[in-house]
């Protein structure tokens, strides 16, 4: 016996437990209709560093392991080989990993996303098995009318906690919204949360009749929704460098005649970030300066970038000069060497080369004692000292 138990110590972890996985689709569907269990669907992707997440502690819990063993039909596949590129398409999978539950008629009865610990993917599971939470109960009660606030967003919270497309439901739903209704409470909900298109119906009559819609939400709601949507769209446009030139310039001039509490700010970060872009550096100057004015901006790292450009691109002697009290700003919250380059650069730029060599060998000398790469502060020392 003695021995026996040692021996079973001496097993590896991650094989004392684990989610025992059918390899074939097929067998998996015949064994869900024979037994009337759920197929739960570990959807992957070999490159996918969350699926292996997943499979190292998630899958080789012993609760996790028993539960769905016991309750399931688990199967795995890969959705870039077949027959998982197929079920992608059927399923909707384009996130990886995702997990589906699924009837012995194909159907999804539930599903959820990412990597999950042991006690999130128990949950999932468990919901799983529910007459009522499911997405396939969810669609039942939303097919036969509920409107209501709470189920509406609970609906919508669960679609996104699947990866699938709330937005573009939430959508569907207000398109069948009369727009004198927006205002009413759960059109409201939905639209404030989950519509984010500046150039939907529906955004399109908030900016037409906002008073009517303080009127019955609330100044402060309104406002929020108006920034939120403008910054969101800003955003979305520009992470998509492709259309970033022809969207950002749309975006400003539907922006131009629009005003809201703190739409002046959201207009010149805009305007700031399509300069740098464009490489309009005169007009980058106006509006930095602008901007760091009308906001008392003060983050050190910020004023840090802001005054670095200047530098680099800028030439006019008073928006440097205005540079120079930023970056000194940013050496006297943050005296870091990057931080003292910068303003030592920008005092060399305006002509005041001894103070210039001064700062640049104090960044160099701290950037020594914390084991930084010292080449640039020794090239800017050079530079500044005509060698």
């Amino acid at each position: 016996m003695k021995k026996l138990a040692l021996l079973f110590f001496l097993i590896p972890a991650g094989l004392a437990a684990q989610i025992k996985f059918m390899d074939s689709w097929n067998e998996a569907i015949s064994s869900a209709r024979t037994n009337g269990k759920l197929i739960f669907l570990n959807a992957y992707a070999e490159w996918c560093e969350p699926c292996d997440e997943m499979e190292e502690y998630t899958f080789t819990d012993l609760e996790v392991a028993n539960f769905f063993n016991q309750k399931f039909i688990s199967v795995k596949l890969d959705m870039e080989d077949y027959p998982g590129v197929e079920l992608a398409e059927e399923y909707t999978i384009g996130v990886f990993p995702s997990f589906l539950f699924i009837n012995g008629n194909g159907e999804v009865v539930h599903r959820g996303c990412g990597a999950m610990d042991a006690n999130q993917f128990l949950a999932l599971a468990e919901d799983a098995l529910s007459d009522t939470i499911t997405l396939m109960a969810m669609e039942k009660r939303y097919d036969a009318g509920d409107r209501s606030t709470d189920f509406m967003l609970s609906y919508l919270e669960l679609l996104e906690e699947a990866c699938l497309d709330a937005e573009r439901f939430a959508a569907g739903y207000l398109k069948n919204v009369e727009l004198q209704d927006i205002t009413k409470e759960v059109p409201w909900e939905v639209f404030a949360a989950y519509q984010w298109d500046i150039y939907s119906r529906e955004f399109q009559y908030l900016l037409k009749n906002k008073e009517l819609f303080e009127d019955s939400v609330g100044q402060k709601v309104v406002n929020a929704k108006l920034y939120d949507t403008y910054l969101s769209q800003y955003q979305e446009i520009f992470e998509a460098e492709e259309l970033h030139d022809f969207g950002m310039r749309a975006l400003l001039h539907s922006f131009k005649d629009v005003t809201f509490s703190g739409s002046d700010t959201l207009r010149l970060m805009m305007n700031l970030h399509y300069s740098e872009y464009t490489e309009n550096w005169p007009d980058y100057a106006d509006y930095a300066v602008e901007l760091v004015g009308m906001t008392n901006l003060e983050d050190p790292e910020q004023l840090n970038e802001l005054a670095w450009k200047f530098y680099l691109f800028v030439d006019n002697k008073n928006q440097l000069e205005i540079a120079s009290t930023w970056a000194q700003q940013a050496v006297d919250q943050q005296p870091e060497p990057s931080m003292i380059d910068t303003y030592a650069s920008l005092q060399f730029k305006l002509g005041n080369e001894k103070k210039a060599v001064e700062l640049e060998k104090r960044a160099l000398e701290l950037a020594q004692e914390l084991y930084e790469d010292t080449s640039h502060y020794e090239h800017q020392l050079r530079k500044f000292e005509g060698k």
